[in-house]
């Protein structure tokens, strides 16, 4: 199957991001600068956002959406006003790398500096200073975080350093929080595909699903993952854009000028497309790499190096893309009273050691 292309936007930076806020598409850039286009791709407004690239943008819900960037700040907007309504920093002006957000929390993970890189949160409604601090869980870039979608207190971070984590945001010291270290290889994407279930996508292009541990008990045996190893020659591509709600995996090859979609059901985790047939999208984004995708109203809009934002009409009706893969009615987060224990007691905490000595950068 083919989509038919429509028309294109040319931000006339890289187009590296996109969310769909008010009816509208928001398109992170490059150059800084977010672009409001209709769903036509009509320019609507443009907003001088940050001094640097932007690395994230995401819908926090029908009129706002935040972004983060090189430039070491992540910010709140308001689509009715086309301003910022909370910027948020760190200490050390790191590059924010990853952005997630949920149940009035906001996350972002930085790029690695020294030793150390950070993984912060903000509460929406209490903005003054950080609702979290981890500063010790990984020793390199935070290339991802997701919060669980029907248990708010579980949040994971992905990094370069091939380590995926999950926190108990209940518990307020961080060696004891750390309910979970996934050891995988350097992080492009990972998420929770069902309410146990986690995804981890590398920037080798490799690909396993694993249990997400009970977090109800102390003896934590974790299961083998479903390895599925190098997905290009199976998936038929060259490098793979992301895994999407609710089940949607964008995977392009440059040489053939090439992107596609094939479509899954997480629950089932059948990640097989040999006798599924695709939707391709006809030259896609040439040579360059597609950076994003969004199915919007039955329409496709993918963002790429290129510097353009393309429309696509779609063969057939396909689900809008949605922030998780599944849902459920959160409980609110309650924090533990902790006991004084013993440092023999503590959890053990993995060493902060390079899996690799060459770094992973993000696409």
């Amino acid at each position: 199957m083919k989509a038919a292309f429509v028309s294109s936007f040319n931000c006339n930076d890289w187009a590296l991001g996109l969310a769909a806020v008010a009816g509208n598409v928001a398109v992170a850039a490059s150059s800084g600068r977010i672009h409001v286009l209709s769903k036509t791709l009509q320019s609507i407004s443009t907003l001088s956002a940050h001094s640097r690239s932007i690395n994230k943008i995401k819908a926090l819900d029908s009129y706002t959406f935040a972004s983060c960037s090189n430039d070491g700040t992540v910010k709140v907007w308001d689509a009715r006003t086309n301003r910022e309504t909370h910027t948020f920093s760190n200490a050390r002006q790191l590059p924010f790398l990853s952005l997630d957000a949920s149940y009035n929390l906001l996350v972002a993970g930085t790029e690695l500096s020294g030793s150390d890189s950070e993984l912060i949160l903000w509460d929406l409604r209490k903005p003054t200073q950080p609702f979290r601090t981890f500063i010790d869980s990984h020793n390199d870039d935070i290339t991802e975080a997701r919060f669980h979608p029907s248990n708010r207190q579980l949040l994971l971070s992905g990094s370069t350093d091939g380590y995926v984590n999950i926190y108990d945001l209940s518990v307020p010291e961080e060696d004891d929080a750390l309910l979970q270290v996934i050891n995988f290889t350097s992080i492009h994407s990972a998420n929770f595909l069902s309410p146990n279930r986690i995804y981890t996508l590398s920037h080798m292009e490799t690909f396993a699903v694993h249990e997400l541990n009970d977090h109800r008990t102390e003896e934590h045996i974790e299961p083998l993952p479903k390895e599925f190893g190098d997905v290009r020659e199976k998936w038929g591509c060259e490098y793979v854009v992301d895994l999407q709600a609710p089940g949607y995996v964008f995977c392009g090859s440059n040489s053939k000028h090439e992107l596609k979609m094939h479509r899954f059901d997480p629950a089932v985790e059948n990640f097989d497309f040999s006798s599924e047939s695709p939707i391709y999208f006809p030259d896609a984004h040439g040579e360059e790499v597609v950076r994003d995708a969004l199915v919007l109203e039955n329409m496709v809009y993918t963002a790429g190096e290129d510097n353009l934002v393309k429309l696509w009409k779609t063969p057939c009706l396909l689900a809008d893309t949605s922030a998780t893969f599944f849902s459920s009615t959160p409980q609110p987060i309650e924090t533990k009273q902790q006991e004084s224990k013993p440092e023999s007691d503590r959890k053990h905490k993995k060493k902060k050691h390079k899996k690799d000595s060459k770094r992973f950068k993000p696409y």
